[in-house]
């Protein structure tokens, strides 16, 4: 069984490397023909053909569950008539409703657009901004009006950016949107919902309510960025956040219980054994286990965590002797049935690979015997867990904690022996109403997390224990190390391959400082416009994206991490003027890299027509304004002219049809082989003799899917088509990345669905 199960996971990894055009319902009704042409085979072929058959036709039903259950999600998409519009909808809460500063974001399931009753509800996120004083947020299990304007669930993508849009597919939402109005229609709240408004009630007087609530129920939105960021560079993020460590302490918890209780119930050997207490305590772990997972909203994590200890008691049960790494790998298989698409969560990831770095743990190395044996083997698991996690680590969270295992050491006894089991018999009072008594446990149960707190914040802020992916080299490089440790050959072997590995990584990392390639990429930042010119470790930056009051500062959320994932220091920045759009991270920046020389838009010296200079092989030319301005609004945008080995790209900010009719009264040399469309693609620019001036061989559009301007503009499209100028757009397809070599360009869009598999395509 195991062996079609494996053959099956294999199918259904591979239906994650397929492009969009392979996602299709065919795929199907091609899997379950060959599984029945297999069946009725079997009879008649040797074993060997015959096993062959079975593992074929279980790669094949991989496959199609993969595909499949793709092919549905898309299918369950919102239609683009309702798209970019205000609609009138009908909503079913289904999450607890998470309360910022000044907005909500409610997630549910849209019942209805108008008059029309969707027969497959959509799964839909909502924010509401500056919602009404008077109003109560929406609770889960009621149901909303709203009139909301709806929009396709895209995010931004760039390098060493958070991939928002492969979460939305993972959770399996179909549309997002903002709301304008609302009331509620009918229903009564959720029994988690009314648990979780009755513990709220004692957020004033707790300091790490955020951490409290997280522990009981997998809700993090009383955390604060502040805490969070403290957790994740200490490698503490793994404890607030409900997984198979606070799962087997609460399963585990009841089964010690359920013994301790049999001691007292029957003082007789044979009295206990008539009893059975085993089956009784393993009955009631598993219910608290599916409780816990149940008050966690049965996340990946837990529904993972869950569905271990059920295989690992199932085979308990009926004495089945099976080796851990069948149970993980039955466990996965029964993981993927509930959550199909859990393949593109980290977190699955983090926990298939944490249970495994375990299993590995115990098969290479003895147990330790002798004094101090928890606490050794706690230190040793916490090491190795640390070592082999290294590079999933740095893949997904951009670096290493070097005192995660020290911290771990500290913090996780404190957290399953005292703070988790403090806070859950909270909650089981604060179920009776006792709210006074939940209050003072949660009092008692936070206490050395408020002691522990300045040290974790100290080092959190510690530059010196925290390792950047991008000192640490590459992860392939920190892949083969661990394996060559881990592999079961002699000593001379083992520093062998390290030394040669240790010497690549060093030569490698000498290399890339020495690297002097030239690329200008064009980041997605959503509506607006951020471009970082690179050359060897150094940028040159134009522009720096909006900052949204309630949305994000694209500065953090998009600059800065793409500079950190290419090891990028910023020498030089302009920006084109004030709008928001484009001067919205100028603060961030400023913050992170005070030596930053800034031109234009009141951040450092004016643009003005005349101004030049190289940095390093890119010389740079101001075409506009003409006269000194503060660059305050879009026809005073400084127009950036950048040649780059002789390919020249033209950088026109927000200008109008006035600016670039200036600009051409004045005989500016305009051309250029490289346009990026001034105001985004909006009708108010791009005019035909402006475009025949410039002749580019290509355009690039930098603005967002959902933007409510209709950017880009239909007759700009077709005053492109006209003159067969291709049109690039960083909201179909994300960062677009220009190469240029000794006498030629190259253009590529990384993130774009053409380079790479189907939950990528813009829908």
């Amino acid at each position: 069984m195991d062996r079609w199960l494996c053959a099956a996971l294999f199918g259904y990894s591979l239906s994650f490397f397929f492009s969009k055009q392979l996602v299709l319902a065919p795929w199907l009704w091609l899997a379950i023909f060959l599984a029945f042409a297999a069946m009725a085979l079997t009879c008649k072929l040797h074993v060997r053909q015959r096993s062959l058959m079975l593992v074929l036709g279980c790669v094949l039903c991989g496959i199609a569950w993969g595909t499949g259950n793709a092919y549905l999600h898309f299918q369950r998409q919102l239609p683009p008539q309702l798209l970019q519009q205000t609609t009138p909808i009908i909503v079913d809460i289904t999450e607890i409703t998470q309360v910022g500063d000044q907005f909500w974001r409610i997630e549910g399931k849209l019942l209805q657009t108008g008059s029309t009753q969707l027969t497959n509800p959509a799964l839909v996120r909502l924010n509401w901004y500056e919602p009404p004083a008077n109003l109560k947020p929406p609770m889960a299990g009621t149901q909303w009006y709203f009139q909301a304007r709806l929009k396709a669930p895209q995010g931004v993508r760039n390098d060493g950016g958070f991939l928002y849009h492969r979460y939305l597919v993972s959770r399996q939402l179909h549309g997002l949107g903002s709301i304008r109005s609302g009331h509620y229609l009918r229903g009564e709240a959720s029994w988690r919902q009314q648990l979780f408004s009755r513990l709220q009630t004692l957020q004033p007087q707790l300091q790490n309510f955020g951490v409290l609530i997280a522990l009981m129920m997998g809700e993090r939105q009383a955390l604060t960025a502040e805490q969070w960021h403290m957790y994740q560079r200490t490698g503490l993020a793994h404890l607030i956040a409900i997984s198979g460590l606070h799962l087997s302490l609460v399963a585990g918890g009841v089964l010690v219980l359920s013994q301790l209780s049999s001691r007292f119930a029957a003082r007789s050997r044979r009295r206990r054994e008539y009893l059975n207490s085993w089956y009784l305590g393993v009955f009631i772990a598993l219910v608290a286990a599916f409780g816990y997972a149940a008050l966690a909203g049965f996340a990946t994590a837990t529904l993972r965590a869950f569905a271990m200890f059920a295989v690992v008691i199932w085979h308990k049960q009926y004495a089945i002797h099976t080796p851990m790494s069948r149970v993980l790998l039955r466990a996965v298989g029964l993981v993927i049935v509930f959550e199909p698409l859990a393949w593109l969560q980290p977190g699955f990831w983090l926990s298939v690979s944490a249970v495994a770095t375990i299993m590995l743990m115990h098969w290479r190395w003895p147990s330790i015997q002798g004094r101090w044996r928890a606490v050794r083997q706690l230190w040793r698991l916490e090491l190795v867990l640390t070592l082999l996690m290294w590079p999933l680590t740095a893949v997904l969270f951009g670096g290493l904690p070097l005192l995660a295992p020290l911290t771990n050491l500290l913090v996780v006894p404190i957290v399953g022996m005292w703070v988790l089991p403090l806070s859950l018999l909270a909650m089981l009072v604060s179920m009776l109403h006792a709210m006074p008594l939940a209050g003072w446990l949660l009092w008692l149960a936070e206490q050395p997390l408020n002691y522990l707190e300045p040290l974790l914040q100290y080092l959190a802020q510690a530059k010196w224990q925290w390792l950047a992916s991008s000192q640490s080299g590459p992860v392939v490089l920190i892949g083969l190390l661990i394996v060559a440790w881990l592999w079961p050959w002699r000593w001379p072997w083992k520093l062998g391959t390290t030394a040669a590995l240790v010497v690549s990584l060093l030569v490698m990392q000498q290399l890339a400082q020495q690297r002097n390639n030239l690329v200008l990429h064009i980041l997605d930042v959503d509506q607006g416009s951020a471009v970082v010119m690179q050359q060897g470790a150094h940028a040159m930056l134009i522009d720096t994206g909006a900052n949204w009051e309630l949305g994000g500062n694209m500065a953090q959320r998009v600059i800065l991490p793409f500079l950190q994932h290419h090891d990028l220091t910023p020498q030089l920045a302009f920006v084109s003027h004030t709008d928001n759009d484009h001067n919205g991270g100028v603060d961030v920046l400023k913050q992170q890299y005070p030596q930053l020389r800034w031109f234009g838009s009141g951040s450092g010296s004016p643009c003005v027509a005349g101004q030049s200079g190289h940095w390093r092989r890119v010389h740079w030319q101001v075409l506009h304004p003409r006269t000194v301005t503060d660059n305050a609004h879009n026809d005073d945008s400084c127009v950036l002219l950048l040649t780059i080995n002789g390919t020249r790209v033209l950088l026109p900010g927000d200008i109008t049809k006035r600016a670039e009719r200036q600009l051409l009264a004045h005989a500016a040399d305009v051309k250029a082989d490289i346009l990026v469309l001034p105001h985004h693609g909006s009708n108010s620019s791009s005019e035909g003799y402006f475009l025949s001036a410039v002749v580019p061989q290509y355009a690039i559009a930098s603005r967002g899917r959902n933007n409510a301007y209709g950017m880009v503009a239909e007759p700009v499209k077709q005053r492109l088509q006209h003159r067969n100028i291709p049109l690039l757009d960083t909201a179909l397809g994300g960062q677009l990345s220009i190469i240029f070599k000794a006498d030629r360009y190259e253009i590529s869009q990384p993130w774009a669905a053409a380079h790479g598999a189907w939950f990528d395509a813009d829908n």
